[in-house]
């Protein structure tokens, strides 16, 4: 064997011994750990993470816990542990952790407030989720001029009061995660304007009032999604120059007028997902096109009127219902809906026959025309076999129900009700009720009690 060889083999025998060996927990952190544990109260039946921590095993090696090489922890999930009651309050359960940069307790039943011993008690943490669990009262205050959090998340809880001013000081803050609790007061937005590294702003579902004026993001070179429903506001913010956006809620607002055609044009073309529903818009700013790589596209519960608007060919949620649009639906629809999943545009002012072209809408799982002045025959859709929901009801049908709706094996929910057809109801093996069928004076035949000449 040459020298060379022979170091070869020695460093590679080296690197594998080492990968080999675990890291060793140290005392003082397992026995941190072993207290948090025994002032947590969990349901152990439940538990596949806490339950397993004792002294037997080496804390390094607990569900839940991950160390540095030099045996500190540095990452503890305790999220779906069947926690309830509160969070330990007292610095000794948390100071020790010093190497600590990752802690959830996401998805548990933690009751109480949030202890300020966990957000200045801990030197290194980074990522803090509480998301869904039971927590209320007013978030602390504190003095964050040494702080690293980058990612806070504590959805879905019942907290009060403003949204503490610490979270415009967090220069590294990345995601910001508050929706659905009960903050109150009016947020500024340009006050996270500073925050350079903001990749996500989640607000919503709170009883905030959000102010969108004067709101400069120029410097957010990197925010991926700004979810601000139901905030009661009043103006879009200027999104202009936010190239990596792809993820837009506004919905449940006081937005009103023309949708601004400059917004279907932020993320570069690769804005993915855009909920404008329940507002007040009135039309589409022209001339506009929607992103090819819009996933979600959702302007329900608006006054929009004019023509429909043709969405991109991949989009796979589509909902424009409870609008005004009161054209007819374009001959060639169906062939832009071939990857579509949901398409609803009930409670319009539709007029004309439903295009034949509807059959190409194959990936369709849930179809919505209801509430229109459609008219002329239900088309050929035996082909669409995904399909799980097809309601047609209240509008002008005339003709039979065509006998190839029975190879529709999928369907769970048909409504053809309140429309002019006529002839026998077709056998559905899913056994629909009359209430499927009811308002059509021509049709008989069960379920209905008509009987068939």
């Amino acid at each position: 064997m040459t020298s060379s060889s022979f170091y070869f083999f020695l460093l590679i025998s080296l690197c594998s011994f080492s990968f080999g060996l675990a890291t060793t927990c140290l005392d003082d952190q397992k026995e941190l750990l072993l207290a948090l544990k025994n002032n947590l109260a969990f349901d152990a039946s439940l538990s596949t993470k806490l339950v397993g921590w004792n002294q037997s095993v080496q804390c390094c090696d607990w569900g839940g816990v991950t160390c540095d090489e030099t045996g500190h922890v540095t990452r503890l999930d305790l999220s779906h542990e069947a926690i309830h009651g509160a969070i330990p309050s007292s610095q000794n359960n948390w100071k020790g952790l010093s190497s600590l940069w990752y802690l959830s307790m996401a998805y548990n039943s933690l009751t109480g407030s949030l202890p300020r011993s966990l957000l200045t008690s801990l030197p290194s943490l980074e990522d803090l989720d509480l998301s869904y669990n039971k927590l209320f009262g007013q978030v602390p205050d504190h003095d964050v001029s040494s702080y690293r959090l980058r990612n806070l998340d504590l959805t879905n809880n019942n907290f009060v009061g403003e949204i503490p001013s610490f979270v415009f000081n967090l220069s590294n803050l990345s995601t910001l995660a508050l929706s659905a609790n009960k903050f109150t007061g009016r947020v500024d937005l340009h006050k996270f304007g500073k925050l350079h590294e903001l990749y996500s702003l989640e607000l919503s579902y709170n009883n905030l009032t959000v102010n969108a004026a004067n709101a400069d993001f120029s410097l957010l070179s990197q925010l991926n999604s700004i979810m601000l429903a139901s905030c009661k506001m009043q103006a879009i913010p200027d999104l202009k120059n936010q190239s990596r956006l792809m993820m837009i809620d506004f919905s449940n607002n006081e937005l009103s007028g023309e949708i601004p055609n400059w917004i279907w044009e932020v993320g570069n073309g690769y804005l993915r997902f855009m909920n404008l529903s329940h507002n007040k818009f009135t039309r589409l700013e022209k001339p506009y096109t929607f992103p090819f790589l819009l996933d979600v596209l959702d302007l329900h519960s608006n006054n929009l009127q004019g023509d429909i608007p043709i969405p991109p060919r991949r989009v796979y949620i589509l909902d424009y219902s409870d609008n005004n649009f009161k054209s007819t639906i374009p001959v060639t629809f169906g062939n832009v809906l071939r990857s579509t999943l949901f398409f609803s545009i009930s409670n319009n002012n539709l007029v004309g026959v439903i295009p034949e072209s509807i059959r190409n809408a194959s990936s369709l799982r849930v179809l919505n025309l209801s509430r229109n002045k459609l008219t002329g025959p239900i088309p050929l859709i035996g082909n669409m076999k995904d399909l799980q929901s097809l309601d047609l009801s209240v509008n002008m049908l005339d003709g039979s129900i065509p006998q190839e709706l029975t190879n529709l094996t999928q369907l769970s929910f048909l409504n053809v009700s309140y429309n002019h057809l006529s002839g026998r109801i077709p056998r559905f093996e899913q056994g629909f009720s009359e209430l499927s069928f009811e308002g059509n004076e021509g049709l008989c035949g069960p379920p209905l009690k008509k009987r068939c000449p």
